[in-house]
């Protein structure tokens, strides 16, 4: 019985319901208790409407005008809105965001030279962390507006590079422009909204509202656990401008409609002129655009597929049970909305949609072989570190594994990480490069305005490391887990002997204290990954968020006080092996305390807002 739907599924799908047969299978494999879909070709709509239950516990079936919170879409209206004021002649796109908006205080070191301007907000290039755990969801009973909640995000409004350089997404960015917005037009965000495109787009469900929980047209959302769905509550978020929009697909047909009619109405009226979509889809601060690389992160507008017979533009969103894609194609006249309640990648429904819309569309030529400029390379090989982690905690992992190595292989060049498979970059110009499945350069080399190498990917930005010294970090880590795990192991020998009084006493603690060191570093780690996994969590004084506060600085305390008995009490070790082994073990755990407080790990506080 299974070769059937293994055939099925390898079989061409050219109709519709073809189509909602194999998005309901992957609904069933991947655990989507609901999904909605809309789907336009030209002047047609093809399908709009809903697969599943909106509703597990009750059988309430998805239909056209339930709504699904969507998430990061929400950043697509907020530049809309925006535009619609650069329109209007009540900002521009490269105005002083200090200027605009003085009451609002951001740490920028380079602010003589290099402000933060309203385009770096729409592109994510202002160098702002993302949001931190605590500034996610809302759990209490009011909502701050205002500069109170841009107050809320202050400490992710630290530009941690010079602004208009790095692309990495940040949603505190996105709150700052919706704030802008609202002073701007002298309306809260999501009445803007509604104002000024939901309705004139007949957008008949769509809200913007923070808290659309009590909404009856809302789907419940679910997280899939042991066998069996789980109703998650659906919470209010801080940053309402990045993530706040519900919608229907009724309502996502009027959105995908208005890109591919060049911002009209359906009546005709023209929202914003096609000067404006070009804007939008135009990147224009970041370092990669400027050396010549097309396809990067717009204005709330990014190419969302590099595979296929054609790209689409459009944006994705995730929020607590949802996960939600916006996308279209100008040129051939297609798009589609989606989204489902099981709080699923939409990756495996995204791919057959988009197989479908491009049925018809011509085979694309073969990209165009082009001669690898090997003078032109040479200067940029070597070694790359990643520059531009999303959210400054995580680029922790980044820094402890190591680099990439970029080397030439004949006409092509190789992306060598330090563990796994190499990536392959073929040449489309001197400087730019694609991947081999791709059709258009995704990839640059080029300087930054420190004259340092820059390798800059669709997602990633990386800066010039040692050619010689590359392998030392990694090693040092490598170092450190080996010295970790013998230490722990030993300090379980040594406290047994401690415990019989065959140690002695001033040795007790300097052969003990990396096993407790260790101990409070992995309970530490398993309190943020459950922390992340409960986000509701932060904000409020718990085990959880006191011990992320608490466990770092503790790991840090106990490491200097293991070095510094062990060094005053050196002498009195019978074995020189043991008191240099230990000397050795602080020495690595120590780089590791300084590496976590050189990412922000040792001031957390997730205990309050």
């Amino acid at each position: 019985m299974v070769l059937p739907t293994i055939h099925a599924q390898h079989q061409p799908v050219t109709t519709v319901p073809q189509l909602t047969d194999s998005i309901q299978r992957i609904m069933a494999k991947e655990h989507m208790p609901g999904v909605l879909l809309t789907l336009v070709a030209h002047d047609s709509v093809l399908f709009e409407g809903g697969l599943g239950l909106a509703d597990v516990e009750n059988k309430q079936p998805v239909t056209a005008h339930t709504l699904f919170r969507v998430g990061s879409v929400t950043k697509m209206f907020v530049a809309v809105g925006l535009l619609q004021l650069v329109e209007q002649g009540k900002l521009h796109l490269n105005d002083e965001v200090h200027k605009l908006a003085p009451e609002i205080t951001i740490d920028n070191p380079w602010e003589a030279t290099n402000p933060v301007r309203v385009v770096h907000l729409l592109e994510h290039t202002a160098g702002f962390d993302d949001m931190h755990l605590n500034h996610v969801y809302n759990t209490t009973a009011t909502d701050p507006r205002g500069a109170a909640v841009v107050q809320v995000f202050r400490r992710e409004l630290r530009c941690r590079w010079r602004p208009g350089e790095r692309m990495s997404y940040s949603n505190p960015g996105y709150l700052l422009a919706g704030y802008l917005l609202e002073k701007l037009s002298s309306q809260p965000y999501e009445q803007y909204l509604a104002q000024h495109l939901l309705r004139p787009l007949g957008m008949p469900d769509a809200t913007a509202d923070l808290r659309p929980a009590t909404n009856p047209k809302l789907a419940r959302g679910y997280a899939y656990d042991n066998g069996r769905y789980r109703r998650l509550t659906l919470l209010p978020i801080y940053a309402g401008p990045a993530g706040s929009m519900s919608a229907s697909a009724a309502d996502l047909t009027r959105w995908v409609q208005f890109f591919l009619h060049d911002f009209r109405t359906p009546d005709g009226t023209q929202l914003l002129q096609p000067a404006s979509l070009r804007e939008m889809e135009t990147a224009h601060s970041p370092l990669e655009a400027r050396a010549g690389l097309l396809s990067g992160y717009g204005l709330a507008n990014q190419v969302m597929n590099w595979k296929g017979k054609a790209s689409f533009r459009g944006h994705g969103g995730g929020i607590d049970g949802f996960r939600s894609t916006v996308a279209y194609n100008r040129e051939l006249g297609v798009g589609y909305a989606l989204s489902n309640n099981g709080d699923q990648g939409t990756s495996s429904i995204d791919k057959v949609v988009r197989e479908f819309l491009l049925r018809q569309a011509p085979t694309p030529t073969p990209a165009p072989v082009v001669a690898l400029d090997a003078a032109a390379v040479a200067p940029y090989l070597g070694h790359y570190e990643d520059a531009a982690p999303r959210n400054q905690l995580f680029g922790l992992s980044d820094y402890l594994l190591g680099d990439q190595h970029l080397t030439q292989h004949g006409q092509f060049l190789l992306l060598q990480p330090l563990v796994g498979k190499p990536d392959t970059l073929l040449p489309t110009g001197p400087l730019t490069f694609r991947h081999p499945a791709q059709r258009q350069a995704t990839i640059v080399l080029t300087h930054d305005q420190d004259n340092r190498r820059a390798l800059i990917t669709a997602g990633g930005y990386s800066l010039e490391a040692s050619n010689t010294w590359w392998w030392l970090r990694p090693a040092i880590f490598g170092l450190s887990l080996l010295l970790i795990v013998t230490a722990s192991v030993a300090g379980l020998i040594w406290l047994i002997f401690a415990l019989r009084r065959q140690t002695p006493r001033a040795q007790v603690l300097p052969r003990l204290l990396p096993l407790l060191a260790t101990a409070v570093l992995v309970v530490t780690v398993v309190a943020f990954v459950g922390l992340a996994d409960q986000v509701w969590d932060s904000g409020h004084f718990n085990f959880k968020t006191v011990l992320l506060g608490v466990g770092p600085a503790l790991f840090g305390l106990l490491i200097l006080a293991g070095l510094v008995l062990t060094v005053r009490h050196f002498r009195g070790f019978r074995s020189r092996v043991v008191a240099w082994y230990l000397l050795l073990t602080y020495g690595a755990l120590g780089w590791l305390s300084v590496a976590l407080a050189t990412y922000g790990w040792m001031s957390l506080q997730f205990w309050s807002v």
